[in-house]
């Protein structure tokens, strides 16, 4: 095993990894059980088997962080977690997630950290278990696999799970995810489908789904995560503003600009898009502050991510906040 503390020394900041999927062998075999619901389910005898395997195997896991110079992973339950399930159901699977989870993270307190599983569908059962998932179990904020059965954190059901998790200053994590069903024909085809096009559609549309019914105007102090470079986001902001601005499809209902709550209660994170163009931009619009490095493991190549990262030409301040302060900062690490 890679001595990480020495490795740590001798780059003078520790590499800390935010978007890392994780399952548990309950959640797999319950996917099994649901059966064929034309939605794309990892189970351990799927097409996606081996990705399934690498997702419960934390010895694995564990080597292939210290082969690839990761310090420590952020892990939250893959998607759709367990938003595809009966509320009863979702809300029973995410507290045994959160249970393995945490067990992980106290058998293995410097290498892993975990945002707490919730079943956005049973709202007030999900704000008790993010509080417990925070304050009993150690847990760093919540992941939200985006949609939940069609239904968006824009929807005043979703509140108590978002008042709890200001109320504990937790983050969220809002996480892709297929898109809904009316949607899905339209998001179809190789070069768009999944993580080509779609997923950066529905979580950048979630957002600011979020912001344009006032959401973070009501919860101004939740802050919110999202992975692969800001799903678009960062890129956009100036059109959204200024079409914002001029927009005849009804009154605004948001006190700021979209860009100013994204500079306010948006970070982001690299998963997936670790490369120099798309970086320097975020880095540009948003500030040194608000990026966050992740390797996207299992979906991504962790060494390569780590690579490319360490290759591109940023400063010290800059690579330092990047591995470390800012997922520090954000989550509490």
């Amino acid at each position: 095993m890679v001595d990480t503390d020495t490795a740590e020394q001798t780059r003078g900041y520790r590499r800390i990894a935010c978007e890392e999927g994780v399952a548990t062998r309950t959640l797999l075999e319950a996917n099994a059980r649901l059966g064929d619901i034309g939605l794309p389910l990892l189970t351990l005898d799927g097409p996606a088997a081996f990705l399934a395997e690498r997702l419960i195997d934390h010895d694995a896991r564990l080597a292939a962080m210290d082969r690839d110079g990761i310090d420590l992973q952020l892990l939250m339950v893959s998607a759709p977690g367990v938003q595809v399930f009966s509320p009863a159901d979702a809300s029973a699977l995410a507290a045994d997630v959160n249970d393995e989870l945490a067990e992980l993270c106290r058998s293995h307190p410097t290498r892993f950290a975990a945002l707490a599983a919730v079943a956005p569908h049973d709202p007030l059962v999900a704000a008790a278990e993010v509080e417990r998932a925070v304050r009993e179990l150690g847990l760093r904020g919540a992941v939200v696999n985006s949609h939940t059965q069609g239904v968006y954190l824009d929807d005043p059901a979703s509140f108590p799970l978002l008042e709890a998790l200001e109320a504990l200053e937790a983050p969220l994590y809002i996480h892709p995810r297929e898109a809904p069903a009316p949607m899905r024909p339209f998001l179809a085809g190789p070069a768009v489908e999944g993580a080509v096009w779609e997923y950066a559609v529905e979580v950048g549309t979630h957002v600011l789904r979020m912001i344009g019914a006032g959401v973070l105007d009501r919860f101004p102090r939740l802050q919110i995560v999202v992975g692969h470079m800001g799903e678009g986001l960062p890129f956009w902001l100036p059109r959204i503003d200024n079409r914002y601005l001029a927009s005849v499809h009804g009154p605004r209902r948001a006190e700021l600009l979209p860009s100013e709550y994204i500079h306010r209660q948006v970070s982001i994170t690299t998963s997936g898009m670790n490369f120099l163009e798309p970086l320097r931009l975020a880095i540009d619009v948003l500030g040194t502050g608000k990026v966050l490095y992740a390797s996207d493991y299992p979906f991504e190549e962790q060494g390569a991510a780590v690579a490319a990262i360490e290759a591109m030409p940023l400063d010290e301040a800059q690579r330092r906040a990047l591995f470390e302060t800012n997922a520090a900062r954000v989550f509490s690490l």
